[in-house]
């Protein structure tokens, strides 16, 4: 019966073959002939490489290709040329896009391999090209924060003479898509600006992680404690979290978040908003510090925060921290002071937010100074506290203080500290 079927199917299709040949052989050959012409045929052409050694220089990991000769296509496309060797842009003004009409959907970074090989292609090229997108982001930003832009890194090596090398495409080129309505460029703005305030907040994060880095070797089996109100936000506390727990975690005891309260009470020492945690999965810590934001969000907008309630109960429910270490936000005061003379253990302060060196708050410089902790910003570190003498000079961000009595003093403009 199978087989009967077999037969039957067979005779079908030879019939329909042989009274539509003409029309199967023209549609094959439209079919060749658009792929020979599409984009497609053209990706097909690129021969793709790793991109294990270059792919930490873009703000995405890029796609890598060889190709004999890079190709610009005319529509969509802007072309910011640049010389061989070099990371300038000859053409800046080509990009100006401040109405926002386009949005950057691809972009290529094209070079040529020579005089290099496929060897050593990637440490000869890695400065030129960290320059090049280094210049493409200076024109604008809007390259290092949409985070939807693929990213393609082209190397032609069809050329054995540095005189046809350099007449090669060099430089990036951005293939984009039109934003023709009002509703479609506001919307991009909108991406963007979320963008941002994202991309701020990462930098910032990373750069705060410089603080535990330097600090490794010294704190040890820590406490943490964070400030998760709403004014940290723009200080990417989740990244330097984040970081911390991928390369650190066995020296993390516990964490302790606050958000200055969920409640409208704001009683001195009872204010609450505090959580306790013991992740160690970095996957999982920014998630916890939205959660535990949003909690507190709304609910007490004053602008002091409850830190030293915070230090105490968290330090209460931990028994086998060794260091503590707490990170605040330095523009926001300490609204429970008066709750100092509970605190008898060193506290290391990450300050976020420092603008200028003589700006720390003085809250924190007295929360150290009693406590005989340290203060720690992205540049410095200062722990001087830990063994300040009667009538010792100490050098707070170039700021002079002097121990007078269990006071802080300090020098020019006679503001006292008290422990």
């Amino acid at each position: 019966m199978y087989s009967l079927y077999k037969v039957i199917i067979l005779q079908k299709f030879k019939s329909f073959f042989h009274k539509n040949k003409l029309r199967i052989v023209v549609l094959v050959i439209s079919i060749i002939m658009g792929v020979l012409n599409s984009d497609l045929f053209a990706i097909e052409s690129l021969r793709i490489a790793s991109n294990k050694a270059v792919k930490h220089l873009f703000p995405k990991s890029p796609k890598v290709y060889f190709t004999d000769k890079y190709q610009i296509k005319d529509t969509n496309t802007v072309y910011l040329k640049m010389n061989y060797g070099s990371a300038e842009i000859l053409n800046p003004k080509s990009l100006i896009n401040k109405k926002r009409d386009k949005r950057p959907r691809v972009v290529d970074l094209v070079m040529t391999l020579y005089p290099s090989d496929l060897q050593n292609w990637e440490e000869d090229y890695k400065e030129l090209i960290s320059k090049r997108l280094a210049s493409l982001e200076d024109l604008d930003s809007a390259f290092s924060m949409d985070r939807s832009i693929k990213w393609n890194l082209i190397i032609q090596d069809e050329d054995q003479s540095l005189y046809k090398a350099k007449k090669r495409v060099h430089g990036v080129v951005i293939h984009y898509s039109p934003l023709k309505s009002d509703y479609q460029k506001e919307k991009y703005n909108q991406t963007l600006r979320k963008m941002e305030t994202h991309y701020s907040a990462q930098v910032e994060g990373k750069r705060m992680f410089e603080v535990v880095k330097r600090n490794k070797e010294n704190w040890k089996n820590m406490l943490v404690i964070t400030d998760c109100s709403g004014s940290m936000a723009p200080y990417g506390s989740e990244v330097l979290l984040w970081h911390l727990l991928r390369t650190d975690k066995d020296d993390v005891s516990k964490f302790a978040f606050f958000n200055d309260g969920e409640k409208e009470s704001i009683e001195i020492g009872n204010a609450g908003g505090i959580h306790f945690t013991s992740i160690k999965d970095y996957r999982k810590i920014t998630r916890a510090i939205k959660y535990y934001t949003e909690l507190g969000y709304d609910k007490n907008n004053d602008h002091p925060e409850n830190d030293l309630e915070a230090i105490i109960k968290s330090v209460n429910s931990s028994y086998s921290h060794q260091d503590v270490v707490v990170i605040v936000d330095n523009n926001s005061p300490v609204r429970d002071m008066e709750l100092l003379n509970k605190i008898n253990y060193p506290v290391r302060i990450v300050l976020c937010g420092v603008e200028k060196k003589e700006d720390i708050h003085p809250d924190y410089i007295k929360l150290a100074f009693h406590s005989k902790g340290s203060l720690h910003t992205v540049e410095d570190d200062i722990d001087q506290f830990m063994k300040n003498k009667e009538g010792e000079i100490v050098m707070i961000n170039k700021v002079k203080y002097r121990v007078e009595e269990d006071e802080l003093v300090q020098v020019s403009k006679k503001i006292k500290i008290r422990h």
